[in-house]
């Protein structure tokens, strides 16, 4: 009965610990300066959670999050290039490593996929291409989408679509990038969630870029009013805020 009694107590200290670290990243926006974020409540997590995978604990969920943790740092907390590429060079490590024990799981591949975009735009498209980059990104778009194409409300979607408008057509090279596939992926993900912000904003930039200004408008418009999700609230307001701008020079 004691021995019952210690594996529960340990069960449920764990258990508060990973919460601990949940509570701390859900948090994560608290006393943000328009999309400049306070670190202190992302950083608490990261200790939690980078103690779950040190002690093998919850490593899927824990680690999901933990990737999450260092991507929105990477993304809202540094504004240093420097900075940017260690800590999303860091994500694309642990990603890969926790990717090839839950290759099914779509927040873990979703939050890889980011790391590997995010770090592509610091070094430019055509390192990216000689790196071997741009396939990297193309096949975690694609198993993402067939692992889990709701995860993020169509995160793998639109993946797929900034993927084929932001990425330049080069001649004997790259010849994949499909403006009209990703205003068609974007449409298709906005019959799911049509009020998801980043998903109108998707839709609007792919418009925007295949000379559908007219149409764009109506999206970008579309961005800034529907609501930020609360628990993503600083994400949605990039969103917006890009969205005024093309709404400033339309």
């Amino acid at each position: 009965m004691i021995k019952l009694i210690v594996l529960l107590s340990s069960f449920f200290a764990v258990y508060d610990d990973l919460q601990t670290g949940i509570n701390y990243f859900n948090a994560r926006s608290e006393n943000a300066k328009g999309l400049q974020a306070n670190a202190i409540n992302v950083d608490k997590a990261i200790l939690i959670f980078d103690a779950q995978l040190k002690q093998n604990k919850n490593m899927q969920v824990a680690g999901g999050y933990y990737l999450q943790c260092l991507n929105f740092k990477g993304r809202f907390v540094y504004f240093n290039d420097k900075d940017k590429k260690v800590v999303y060079s860091k994500t694309i490590e642990l990603g890969n490593y926790l990717l090839k024990m839950f290759p099914k799981d779509g927040k873990i591949r979703f939050e890889l996929t980011s790391a590997i975009a995010l770090l592509a735009e610091i070094n430019g498209v055509m390192k990216s291409i000689d790196d071997g980059v741009m396939a990297k990104l193309l096949y975690h778009t694609k198993m993402l989408i067939l692992t889990d194409s709701m995860y993020n409300e169509g995160g793998g979607w639109k993946f797929d679509a900034g993927l084929n408008y932001k990425t330049p057509y080069v001649p004997l090279l790259l010849t994949w990038p499909d403006k009209d596939r990703a205003v068609s992926v974007m449409k298709h993900a906005l019959g799911y969630f049509p009020t998801n912000v980043g998903c109108n904003f998707y839709y609007a930039e792919a418009l925007y870029e295949n000379n559908q200004k007219k149409l764009a408008k109506i999206y970008f418009e579309a961005t800034v009013k529907f609501p930020s999700r609360k628990d993503f609230t600083i994400e949605d307001e990039f969103f917006k805020v890009k969205a005024k701008k093309y709404l400033a020079k339309i």
